[in-house]
């Protein structure tokens, strides 16, 4: 009856709370980034039993909770001090509660689960054009920033001896930044000059390091490198390693922001605004990052650089378009833009001018909207750095058939005024084709002599330049053409620059109907290959009226194998863009891999041309789609000369179609926003021939 009455009493205490054992002080972030009860052991059993990863950062949270009537009757204590960044962290998993970051972490705890996951559904679904929105919180930030960079060792955990510099690709100088800058930024967008020595290796720290980065521009630097998987890593696509990579990141981009405010303080604005205003100048002592470089240009760098880093990994393209408007200002402030004289610092004014230019003329591209300055105003008349006129003239070029597409655009609603039409279209087509030959003269100088990939990154980077001029100039000539073959049919289930969505109202011709099916949420790894078919026998069976003409100077079915032409080339362009060389050695395989353990590409970065991939994209899937009901005739219809062409043309489409899905699933490993568009590719991989 003892033993019975104390098992009564026991079942009683223990119903009023949940876990027999307290909760541990520290959780791993498997446990928390599952939200799962942790041991607090070395190695806990929940990691052990699920073959995961167990990785520990220290929490300044846990113990006991005080409830908040309580709190509110100790008037007599001394008051709360301010929240700071550090204090903002993931609690313990003792009673599954986050605190919120910000002034509302203050205030306001999560919800339930089923809240919790609407707020990462609706923060997902957010616009873009196309590109995933990544908005990081700044939870865990200050922790992470403690256990990366500061030298006192007292708030790490006793155990397990784990730090964050094990996990990610942080550097222990500026020297080492520079270096990885070189590896895996420099070969696609060359802001900096030639590095001052070779061979450049990448660095990542192995140990805690005490320093950390106060230049806007290793700060920008940092922010791009940390979401690059350390080569050690073998599960980099884990939700806790890619977590743990944007929230550092995204705190390497804000300390990248407050340093270049501070750049352009003044002293004399605190202690003689007077004076700040007649003679004011910012003055920076710090030493430079580069000789080559004045330290005055690292903040209009380290703000292209943000520009990119908002686009390709947050997806935001207003933030894009700020960012560059803001290195704008800051550049022509310092008439970088009219820089003739040659000096020690000639060829840092150039390409920190001309790669601010090209970032401003890239935000109305992706936004898909005429560029808000004039750009070919007279005034800019800094010469441009060698083997980069191309690129310039192509951005320019793309950025006028952007142009184009939005005033055809107004005029297909319209209906007025189309007598503009003809003569732009032939002389944009015409621009373009000049353009192109001259590409492939200045390919024809060095025949068959590939850049070695161990070479000078600056090397690499002419020749990643000659490789982004021609896809943009491809790109160019699928937008002047788009309207004319296709109509502007919509097939993606999502906005990608100025490529609609299925969800928007678009007019019809060709006897083709907007496909409904593509408007299903389905799986990139199991695209549904019946999708495709059944779009293309609604495309076969609708007959909308045509619309009025609008006087193109071209048939549909020559635009159509122009945009064709044009997407196959981008394909093979993008298919011979280097990858980075961490080690300076002969990789083994293509794409090469992180190291020789890990089964993770080495990912390319600052795909400043996604755009271009989608319209490269949009362009086969139309050709497909466009030429599907003309062969759907039976199995006698494919033995026939058409027929046997008709298979061909399907198995190209696949094969250049994978390309492109494994080239943006490369990209998205660093890059995070395009994997939507990895997705949207993904779903229209297998084609029902």
């Amino acid at each position: 009856m003892n033993s019975f009455e104390e098992r009564k009493n026991s079942s009683a205490a223990s119903a009023g709370r949940k876990f027999a054992m307290p909760p541990v002080k520290v959780a791993c972030l498997s446990c928390r980034s599952r939200r799962i009860r942790c041991d607090g052991q070395e190695k806990c059993s929940n990691c052990v039993a699920k073959d995961r990863p167990c990785l520990y950062v220290p929490s300044n949270r846990g113990g006991p909770r005080n409830c908040q009537n309580r709190k509110r009757r100790k008037t007599g204590d001394t008051p709360p001090s301010p929240m700071s960044l550090s204090d903002i962290v993931v609690s313990s998993e003792d009673d599954g509660i986050q605190q919120l970051s910000g002034l509302d972490a203050a205030l306001t705890g999560w919800g339930s689960d089923e809240d919790d996951l609407y707020g990462q559904l609706v923060s997902m679904s957010e616009p873009g054009a196309g590109l995933r929105s990544v908005d990081s919180s700044i939870e865990e930030v200050g922790q992470i920033f403690d256990c990366i960079f500061s030298a006192d060792e007292s708030h790490a955990p006793s155990e397990p001896d784990h730090s964050v510099s094990d996990m990610v690709q942080v550097y222990g100088s500026n020297e080492d930044i520079i270096d990885a800058y070189y590896v895996f930024i420099h070969i696609y967008y060359p802001i900096l000059p030639p590095p001052e020595r070779l061979p450049v290796t990448n660095r990542p720290l192995n140990v805690k390091s005490p320093f950390q980065p106060t230049s806007p521009l290793s700060l920008a630097m940092a922010a791009l490198l940390v979401l690059i998987p350390r080569p050690d890593v073998k599960q980099a696509s884990e939700a806790e390693y890619t977590k743990l990579r944007r929230d550092l990141a995204q705190s390497f981009a804000q300390s990248a922001l407050d340093a270049v405010e501070q750049d352009l303080e003044l002293l004399d604005s605190s202690s003689d605004p007077s004076k700040a205003l007649s003679e004011g100048a910012p003055q920076l002592t710090r030493p430079p990052l580069h000789s080559k470089l004045p330290v005055s240009l690292e903040a209009v760098l380290a703000l292209v650089l943000l520009s990119t880093y908002e686009y390709a990994q947050r997806g935001n393209i207003r933030k894009l378009c700020n960012r560059a408007g803001q290195a704008l200002t800051a550049a022509m402030s310092m008439s970088l833009h009219e820089m003739v004289e040659e000096d020690e610092f000639s060829e840092a004014r150039k390409r920190a001018w001309w790669m601010t230019y090209i970032t401003v003329c890239q935000g109305s591209i992706v936004s898909g909207v005429p560029a808000a300055i004039n750009v070919y105003d007279p005034r800019f008349v800094t010469p441009y750095p060698k083997g980069w006129k191309l690129l310039i003239e192509a951005q320019q070029t793309i950025l006028e058939a952007t142009t184009f597409v939005h005033d055809l655009n107004e005029t297909a609603k319209s209906r007025f005024q189309a007598s503009w039409i003809p003569s732009r279209m032939t002389q944009l087509n015409t621009q373009i084709t000049q353009l192109l030959l001259m590409c492939r003269e200045c390919t024809s100088l060095t025949p068959n002599t590939l850049v070695p990939i161990t070479d000078s990154p600056d090397q690499l980077a002419l020749q990643s330049i000659r490789h982004i001029a021609e896809i943009k100039l491809h790109s160019s000539r699928i937008k002047i053409h788009r309207f004319c073959a296709f109509s502007d049919i919509p097939i993606f289930r999502r906005r990608h620059c100025d490529l609609d969505s299925t969800a928007s109202p678009s007019p019809q011709c060709c006897g083709l109907a907007t496909p409904a099916t593509s408007t299903e949420p389905t799986s990139a790894s199991s695209p549904d290959n019946s999708s495709l078919a059944s779009s293309s026998t609604t495309a076969a069976t609708a007959t909308p009226p045509p619309p009025p003409p609008l006087g193109f100077p071209f048939s549909p079915h020559e635009s159509s194998k122009m945009c064709l032409q044009a997407a196959l080339n981008i394909v093979r362009l993008l298919d011979n863009l280097p990858y980075p060389n961490p080690d300076s050695t002969v990789p083994l395989t293509s794409p090469p891999y992180m190291s020789a353990s890990s089964r993770v590409e080495i990912p390319r970065t600052m795909p400043t041309f996604a755009c271009c991939i989608m319209q490269a994209s949009y362009a086969m899937l139309m050709v497909y789609m466009k030429a599907r009901p003309m062969h759907s005739n039976g199995a006698d219809a494919l033995d026939s000369s058409k027929g046997r062409a008709w298979i061909g043309l399907v198995n190209e489409l696949q094969q250049n179609l994978r390309i492109i899905s494994k080239t943006l699933a490369n990209y998205a490993i660093a890059s995070e926003a395009l994997r939507g568009m990895k997705d949207e590719v993904s779903h229209w991989v297998f084609l029902d021939g």
